[in-house]
């Protein structure tokens, strides 16, 4: 249909490894509030001290999403950046949850 002249433009092979590296990248990422969550629970850090901090992991948030997405441009970037910042707020929250739990239990 196209003739001898006809040269393919996209390589498989480098959108499958664009695409298997986004997988991990997020897939890895995700994981974050259960760190936080997990260090919340052995007491290494307080839902207010996370909460004290939510300027710098803003900035950290982006700046770690912008260096570990594969692909250069920004939507990537804040489609990691977003999630992460929100299982930032979800971790504080569930923090402050488990901390009020482990109070009422601890008095009865």
């Amino acid at each position: 249909m196209g003739g001898p002249t006809l040269q393919q433009i996209y390589d498989p092979n480098k959108y499958v490894g664009l695409v298997t590296a986004l997988m991990a990248v997020f897939g890895i990422t995700f994981e974050f509030p259960l760190v936080l969550v997990a260090l919340e629970l052995v007491g290494v850090v307080t839902p207010s001290k996370l909460a004290s901090w939510r300027r710098w992991a803003v900035v950290l948030i982006v700046t770690g999403a912008a260096v570990i997405t594969p692909s250069g441009d920004p939507f990537s970037m804040l489609a990691l950046a977003v999630p992460l910042y929100v299982f930032y707020e979800v971790s504080i929250v569930i923090g402050k949850v488990l901390r009020r739990r482990g109070d009422s239990l601890s008095t009865t």
